[in-house]
């Protein structure tokens, strides 16, 4: 049934582009515009390229090689939806092509469809890597920029076992993740990115030692690692040694100036110490380096309220919503942020988004209760409390007999 279904979904025609037109068709075999397909694609010709590729496939809907090279195509277009649904195509016609299932689980795992990337990555352990030219730049979770170049036949699969283990840190299946992370280090014991990543599953599983001893080892391989050094800097933190993890976070702004997460760090342990001005001063470079982090927005809001900067912490709280519409403490801070300014029914409007997204959001039915009241609606404004008594918040018995009338 998959399979008779995949192949109707293949001769769905590509709108948006231009077909041949009849009278300009020069054969009538599907090899013949592959073959023109392939050598506009060396020429970087990516749209006539496609045309090409759709014709032949139009001609001949189970020829597999031509969905290969489209999809490659939607990839460099950053079309990712449609080079899935090609790739998955392909794989259906060639399940053992290690190729097109390892670069569908590359688009899986950005598109953060964890569930089955596992399932591609668990595959691609199980098959030969087979001939390919194709060199790929890996680019670690936690970093930016490129930070190795390797091909699918050197016979590596530290970099599948790494994969994995980052699904499986998504998926919270911590003990396996680490299992794989081992693997990955077994297997290419001077990648630090490895040993980077196995420091964080062990700091999920609460062994800050063990992810010391991980995030020292990728310094030794690489001195200058970022995320390295800021993660030790944090676990020196929590130690209570205030003054190296200062020191460390100071040494990762130095050597990276274009990263915006030690900012946005430093800018959270400005917040920490009482000190806003800085801490906006740390968020704002952040979010210069990189305005798409809505834990940034929010954060930089905080600090602006502190500083009774009203506007700005509004307008920040509303950048981090449109960036990430289902965090629901945002929607908590800004209707905070409005119950504080007496705009009572505004503020309502809010905290209904963040109960919709947590209906046991005690901290929300508690200050909703507050703004009903402020509004005359008592009613309901005890039915809140209650509400948020029953989900563990402890609201004050005092606050309790005033709005819900009890002597």
């Amino acid at each position: 049934m998959n399979r008779l279904f995949l192949g109707l979904l293949a001769i769905v025609p590509e709108f948006g582009l231009s077909q041949i037109p009849v009278d300009q068709k020069p054969s009538a075999s599907h090899q013949y515009y592959f073959d023109k397909g392939e050598k506009l694609f060396e020429l970087q010709d990516y749209d006539n390229a496609l045309i090409n590729y759709n014709e032949a496939l139009n001609l001949n809907p189970l020829f597999a090689e031509a969905y290969f090279s489209r999809a490659m195509i939607y990839e460099k277009q950053n079309i990712e939806e449609l080079a899935l649904r090609d790739y998955t195509i392909f794989v259906e016609l060639n399940p053992t092509h290690y190729e097109g299932l390892f670069n569908r689980a590359l688009i899986l795992f950005n598109q953060k469809k964890w569930v089955m990337a596992k399932a591609d990555f668990q595959r691609l352990l199980i098959l030969p890597t087979g001939e390919t030219n194709a060199i790929y730049f890996r680019q670690d979770q936690f970093n930016q920029g490129v930070n190795q170049v390797y091909t699918l036949h050197d016979n590596d699969r530290a970099h599948l076992y790494n994969y994995l283990g980052l699904t499986e840190l998504e998926l919270e299946e911590y003990e396996n993740a680490l299992s794989h992370f081992d693997s990955a280090i077994s297997g290419s014991p001077y990648n630090p990115e490895y040993l980077v990543n196995a420091g964080l599953c062990y700091e999920t599983l609460g062994q800050s030692e063990k992810a010391k001893i991980a995030y020292e080892s990728a310094l030794q391989i690489n001195p200058d690692h970022s995320i390295a050094l800021l993660n030790l800097g944090k676990l020196t933190r929590m130690e209570g040694n205030d003054d190296n993890a200062d020191q460390i976070l100071e040494e990762v702004i130095a050597k990276n100036p274009a990263l915006s997460f030690p900012y946005a760090e430093r800018g959270y342990q400005k917040i920490e110490q009482g000190k806003f001005a800085e801490a906006i001063s740390d968020y704002s470079e952040a979010i210069r380096l990189d305005p798409t982090i809505s834990e940034y927005w929010l954060n930089r809001g905080l600090a602006k309220e502190k500083v009774q900067n009203w506007n700005g912490a509004y307008n920040d709280y509303s950048e981090a919503i449109k960036l990430d519409s289902e965090m629901g403490k945002v929607w908590l801070h800004r209707a905070n942020l409005l119950y504080t300014q007496g705009q009572y029914e505004e503020a309502i409007k809010d905290y209904d988004i963040a109960l919709i997204l947590h209906n046991s959001y005690g901290t929300a039915l508690y200050n909703r209760g507050l703004a009903k009241h402020s509004l005359g609606n008592s009613i309901d404004a005890c039915k809140d409390l209650k509400s948020a008594q029953l989900n563990g918040f402890e609201v004050p018995q005092k606050v309790l007999n005033k709005i819900c009338g009890i002597q």
